[in-house]
């Protein structure tokens, strides 16, 4: 551990962490690296230092879940709606809703993300409060698809908190802290332990203000811990729900917890109840269940390998670099202690599949968490071609419905009970992603059309309802409320309901998407207050929103700035905004280079329709 946290390309981006490691029943190593606060120089303490450990909660959560059932005050198979007081959450699909759905991340919620999680630590913010205030509605029969679900999590701590008779927090130090010997381990901020916390960095390395956690004890991103505590709670899982002589689970829970049984196919790993499988092509064959944590500043992780006993926990106060360094301690320690054997390596016999056979894959896909995430999919004799953000990638079939790419990485589709194929899983860990339905041709867009795929796309995302539903006047310059409209549509944000700011929008179809994404910060107005909503948008003006969005949506760290050759003419204040997507490649065939390799964005130009269906499919 020491040559890794030696190695140059971890120290250069390194604030501070902690790193535990046990095996059995006995924790073989906590060691702090780096800083708690870089200014000060104040080294990390592993029985000492808090960090937030964010997502880690929720794994604590779901054990709290366990405990009641096992006293059979709970059943993990009934309704919820029993456990929540007088509160209803709507539900279109009829079909129950139980704590094994809230635990495996299938919920069917159309919302399961608050507005916002974090606050200033002055901010009183009850749990109850919070799960009323943002009450979702369920629109996919709950344990049908696999999305990656907070508020759920938020959820099962109100459920446990109103069945134990008292706060969350306080139930859960009773049930897990005091048990496990876990004496720095809280889910509410106070003043005291404010002060011990490491100072948290962001992806600039620079210092972040501390900060409470929406609700304020929130169960699913709320724990603040050290890294002996860890290794306590990392014994407990690898020992039958034992450390030392105290028990907090049974046997038969903890295999239940661990079992990552909901999945889009049996030979990909998918989800127990608070656990995952982040790294499956890292894991050397071997039965690996971690779960991660990810906040402003924080960033953590722990690996559990049941069946060797040996666990591996990290937590860091900086998101610089965080996501690259976790993976590759992983890979690292893996493999050091359990290289893949010769066994282990050979892959199931591929299958031989023609182009016809699996044009059923073909289509457009698009996430259950973050909508404007899609893949483009195509068959061909023997595989099929994926298209995403990250590139093109040829897939071969294993078996039926599952397929992997060159660097070893499993695919999957599922059937519904009509043998239709209804969803998607490859590289994207937190979600899976639904076929969208045949796209309605226009009549002024021909299949031939050179923006024809652009177009189909932003018709099955629905980014077109309130426009005419027979002709997409392609050639046509887009407006200002128009573009607005199509990219809250994109982004399947709940829309404000506060009245138009902008003086000219108030009776705009569109008044609700510019009011929505002028509270994000995506649009400014004039000194008048007025956003001009009829106005054809120019090419640079849309390259800004779309480089704010991007921003908004995956931080500094994933969006990061890039640069490119452009010609002139664009304006200063479009500047940065038009070399991302000049750079990220949102553009469609109207972007040419000159003889010396410069973008021709054309920035001054009125943004056709067309050119902004190309815009919005590459995103992000």
């Amino acid at each position: 551990m020491d040559n890794f946290f030696k190695r140059e390309d971890i120290k250069k981006t390194l604030a501070g962490a902690v790193v535990t490691v046990v095996q059995g029943d006995k924790r073989l190593l906590a060691k702090g690296y780096g800083f708690s606060d870089k200014k000060r120089r104040e080294p990390v303490d592993p029985d000492k230092t808090l960090f937030r450990l964010a997502s880690i909660s929720k794994t604590f959560t779901a054990t709290a879940v366990m405990q009641l059932a096992e006293e059979n005050k709970i059943d993990l198979d009934s309704d919820i709606g029993m456990y929540l007081k007088a509160m209803t959450i709507p539900n279109r699909t009829g079909g129950p809703l139980t704590l094994k759905h809230l635990m495996t991340h299938s919920s069917g919620f159309d919302r399961t993300e608050a507005d916002a999680d974090e606050g200033d630590p002055q901010e009183v913010y009850p749990l109850e409060t919070f799960i009323k205030d943002n009450i979702p509605t369920i629109v996919r029969k709950p344990g049908e698809a696999f999305r990656y679900d907070n508020y759920a999590f938020d959820l099962m701590g109100y459920i446990v908190q109103n069945v134990a008779g008292k706060p969350f927090e306080n139930a859960v130090e009773d049930r897990i802290f005091k048990p496990l010997g876990m004496r720095n381990s809280y889910f509410a901020l106070t003043p005291d332990i404010e002060k011990r916390l490491a100072t948290p960095y962001d992806g600039e390395g620079k210092p972040l203000p501390q900060y409470a956690t929406l609700p304020n004890n929130s169960p699913d991103g709320g724990l603040i811990s050290t890294g002996s505590d860890m290794a306590r709670f990392m014994i407990a899982e690898l020992n039958n729900g034992q450390e030392g002589r105290t028990s907090i689970l049974k046997k038969k829970s903890l295999q239940e917890m661990q079992r990552l049984g909901f999945s889009i196919h049996p030979d990909i790993p998918g989800v127990g109840y608070g656990f995952e499988s982040s790294y499956p092509d890292l894991a050397s064959g071997e039965y690996v269940i971690d779960k991660s944590g990810a906040s402003s500043g924080f960033q953590s992780h722990f690996w559990l390998l049941p069946d060797r006993k040996t666990g591996l926990f990290i937590a860091l106060n900086s998101v610089q670099n965080a996501r690259t360094l976790q993976r590759e301690l992983f890979r690292s320690f893996m493999d050091h202690y359990f290289p893949r054997s010769h066994q282990a390596e050979s892959l199931e016999p591929a299958i031989r599949q023609s182009k016809e056979q699996l044009a059923r894959l073909e289509g457009n896909y698009r996430d259950l968490r973050i909508p404007m995430w899609h893949y483009s999919i195509s068959a061909e004799d023997g595989g099929i071609m994926v298209t995403d953000a990250y590139g093109v990638h040829r897939l071969t079939p294993l078996k039926e419905l599952l397929f992997v790419d060159g660097e070893g990485r499993k695919a999957a589709f599922k059937e519904n009970e009509r043998g239709d194929i209804v969803y998607f899983s490859y590289n994207k860990a937190d979600s899976w992603s639904e076929k969208l339905p045949e796209a309605k041709r226009f009549i002024d867009v021909p299949e031939d059309h050179p923006y024809a795929k652009f177009i189909e796309y932003v018709q099955q995302q629905g980014m077109l309802a309130k426009e005419d539903n027979q002709r997409f006047f392609p050639d046509q310059p887009i407006t200002r409320a128009q573009f607005i409209g199509q990219l809250m549509a994109l982004s399947g944000l709940p829309l404000s309901e506060s009245p138009a700011a902008f003086r000219d929008s108030a009776d705009s179809p569109y008044a609700a998407e510019i009011q929505t994404a002028l509270e994000m910060g995506l649009v400014n107005g004039t000194k008048e207050r007025r956003f001009e909503p009829d106005r054809f948008i120019a090419r640079q003006e849309a390259a800004v929103i779309m480089s704010r969005a991007l921003l908004l949506q995956f931080g500094s760290a994933g969006a990061a700035a890039q640069t490119a050759e452009l010609m002139s003419g664009t304006d200063p204040w479009a500047l940065a905004g038009v070399e991302t997507v000049v750079a990220r490649g949102y553009f469609g065939p109207e972007v040419a280079r000159n003889e010396n390799g410069k973008v021709d964005y054309r920035p001054k130009q009125p943004m056709l329709r067309q050119e902004a269906a190309a815009m919005f499919y590459h995103f992000p």
